[in-house]
């Protein structure tokens, strides 16, 4: 399977942007993610927006299956 984006699922693309987020955070934006419900906190912020685009891409074409 390739490794890009759209070959992912929606939890490993929130892992992913929490992983970046916290790679360019300074160190005091890092510390309050280091026990682990914090940053549990985080991902679930992070999957709960990922859903929330992912929802928000679907376009109604007016037609019901």
């Amino acid at each position: 399977m390739p490794d890009g984006f759209l070959s992912k699922s929606q939890a490993e693309v929130a892992l992913d942007l929490v992983q970046k987020y916290l790679e360019f955070a300074d160190e005091e934006e890092k510390a309050k993610y280091r026990d682990a419900d914090s940053y549990f906190r985080l991902f679930e912020r992070a999957y709960r927006l990922i859903l929330e685009i992912e929802d928000r891409g679907k376009s109604s074409t007016g037609f019901r299956v």
